[in-house]
């Protein structure tokens, strides 16, 4: 299997999850109950899959399949944001004594990491070289 697949392949994976785990806060939000430790779980498995994918994005880029982007540095943008999202609401939000708006608050945090990853999905359509 070459990089790149591997690369795509975590891209989508990293999306859904991203997703579900957004879909997931949402509901414990709706039901009103905190945040548990299943959820914080899988909050740490996304950022292990975002940080993989941010790692073999930088070794693709290393070996020059930059060129192959329409906007490389867009997408190595779109890459450190979604590396850096969850910590860092979690740093921020993890202190709030309510519950409800912890929850809140990273439900939405997810479904704003899950734009960030298609639309850096969509920044990188591959250029067809010219004929």
């Amino acid at each position: 299997m070459a990089l790149t697949q591997l690369h795509a392949g975590l891209s989508n994976t990293a999306v859904l999850f991203v997703g579900v785990i957004g879909v997931w806060a949402l509901l414990l939000r709706i039901r009103s109950r905190p945040l548990n430790p299943s959820w914080y779980g899988a909050a740490v498995v996304g950022e292990i899959v975002l940080v993989l994918q941010g790692l073999l994005g930088t070794l693709l880029y290393f070996q020059g399949l930059d060129v192959m982007l329409a906007r490389p540095f867009m997408h190595i943008l779109y890459g450190i944001v979604a590396v850096v999202t969850l910590p860092a609401s979690y740093s921020y939000f993890g202190h709030l004594e309510d519950d409800r708006v912890k929850t809140l608050a990273m439900a939405v945090t997810c479904f704003f990491l899950w734009g960030i990853l298609l639309r850096a999905s969509n920044v990188a359509q591959y250029q067809l070289p010219p004929l």
